[in-house]
This record gives C-alpha cells, sequence and structure tokens, in this order.
C-alpha cells in the first residue's frame, strides 16, 4: 500500500501544479481573453487572403474552398491552445532566480513545465474552443469532421500537438540561461512555429523544397497532422504514419528536453537579487 501511495503523490504534484495554472488563468481572465482573441484577428486576416485567393478558382492544390475554411479556423483555434504564459513565466523565474527552487522540487522541471501548460490550456482551450465553434460555425461555416473516426483520430493528434510545442516552448525558454532576454527569440519562435506547423500556410502549399523540410519536422505535428486528420486528407497507413511521426518527436523532444535543461543548469548565471 504504501509503494502505491508514494507512486501516485508525484501525480498528484503534477495535478496540483496545473490548477495552480489553471486557476491563475481564471484570476487573469483578462489578459486570457485578450490573447485569445489577438490570436483569432489573424483568423479574419487570413480568411479574406485566402478568400480572394479563391476567387474564380473551386480549389487549390487539393483544397477546396469550404475545406480551406475549416483549415483556417481549427489552425489558429489549435495554436491558441499553447501561448506565450508559460515561457515568459520559465524565463522570468531563470532571469530572477526563483528557479533554483525547482531544484529542490522532488519533481521533473520539464514535467513541472508541462504540467503549468495543461492548466493553462483547460481554460484557454475552452475558451479557444468556444471561439473556434463561434467563428466556424456562425461566422465562417466550417466543415464538421469527415468521419466520426476522423473526429477521434483529430482528437488525439492535438493531444500529442499540444505536449509538442509545450516541449519547444521549454526548449526555446531555457535559452534565457544564455542570455539576458529570452523575448526576442520567443518572438522567432512564434514566426517558426505558425509557418512550419503549416498554421499560416498549408503544407501542400508550401514551395518543393520547404515542404520537405517542415514534413519532417516536429512542428508539423502541431497544426497540419491534426487538421489532415480532420478533414480526412489521410487515409490506412499515412494516419499510422502521421501519428507515429508524432509519437516519435514527442519521445525524442522530451529526451532532449531532460538532458537540455541538466546542461543548461550548469551555466546558470543569476540576474538580479
Amino acid at each position: 500500500m504504501s509503494t502505491w501511495t508514494g507512486r501516485t503523490k508525484p501525480i498528484n504534484k503534477y495535478r496540483s501544479l496545473a490548477q495552480m495554472s489553471l486557476q491563475q488563468a481564471i484570476a487573469y481572465r483578462r489578459t486570457t481573453v485578450i490573447n485569445i482573441l489577438l490570436t483569432f484577428i489573424w483568423v479574419f486576416v487570413l480568411y479574406f487572403l485566402w478568400q480572394a485567393a479563391y476567387s474564380g478558382r473551386p480549389a487549390i492544390r487539393g483544397y477546396s474552398w469550404d475545406e480551406m475554411r475549416t483549415y483556417i479556423v481549427l489552425a489558429f483555434g489549435i495554436n491558441a491552445l499553447v501561448g506565450w504564459r508559460v515561457g515568459t513565466q520559465m524565463m522570468g523565474t531563470i532571469r530572477t532566480g526563483e528557479v533554483l527552487r525547482e531544484m529542490v522540487r522532488p519533481l521533473n522541471y520539464c514535467g513541472t513545465q508541462l504540467a503549468r501548460a495543461a492548466g493553462f490550456a483547460v481554460v484557454e482551450g475552452i475558451l479557444s474552443l468556444a471561439l473556434t465553434l463561434f467563428v466556424g460555425l456562425v461566422l465562417l461555416r466550417f466543415q464538421p469532421p469527415a468521419s466520426p473516426l476522423a473526429a477521434v483520430l483529430f482528437a488525439v493528434s492535438v493531444l500529442l500537438g499540444f505536449l509538442t510545442k509545450a516541449l519547444i516552448v521549454f526548449l526555446v525558454s531555457l535559452i534565457t540561461f544564455w542570455t539576458l532576454s529570452g523575448l526576442g527569440v520567443m518572438w522567432s519562435q512564434d514566426a517558426v512555429i505558425q509557418i512550419l506547423s503549416g498554421t499560416i500556410v498549408p503544407l501542400a502549399l508550401m514551395p518543393g523544397w520547404l515542404r520537405i523540410v517542415a514534413e519532417v519536422l516536429p512542428m508539423r505535428g502541431i497544426v497540419s497532422t491534426p487538421v489532415t486528420l480532420y478533414l480526412g486528407k489521410a487515409e490506412g497507413g499515412e494516419i499510422a504514419l502521421l501519428l507515429g511521426l508524432q509519437v516519435l518527436w514527442l519521445a525524442l523532444l522530451w529526451v532532449f528536453a531532460n538532458l537540455a535543461w541538466r546542461k543548461a543548469f550548469t551555466v546558470v548565471d543569476i540576474q538580479g537579487g
């Protein structure tokens, strides 16, 4: 009995961290809502850009206008699940020295950041989903999942993509150990993710060389893979390949994130008092 209890304690601690982040997101709900609304401004910007591109065209590279409308809304709804908050908080603790407290906690540091990201995502995810449904169904008339199986695969892929993006944000935030400010790096990271994940342009519409690169990188699993499964544009072995690639990158990122954390802490140079 004691062994079982000991095993469940870390899980309860990670759950507590997630609950704290959830409460923080609720406490600062105005900031949460503003962040999500700002994200969805790009939905309308891209909507009108693509609407102009589809003028007089039934489809572009296999995407009909109905599918593209759906793609735009889903892409930004998914991308909003992991925002800046976890990364900026982590960078702040590194710069002030509060990160030292993490060393005395009997928890995996990378795991604590994923728990915090999950806590924020519960609130931000619910609001983002509600806004996505409103924008998609009422304003842009997006399509339902291609099939019940597509809906299930989409949900699984979104979860894997969420963890992938959270780990990428974690790795980028570690750069603060080597620089006084990681804000510029965070902006660059956001731009790279939006491009290579397929948030702004589906991978199928990218130039040949860029498409090849994007298809093998982990960012693909954040947006492109979930939306591809939602629209039913993958079948059989391709579905297994897409999900397998997500799982593979997730495992590699987890290992690399923990190695990078241990390496980063050996060069710690705390700024401030």
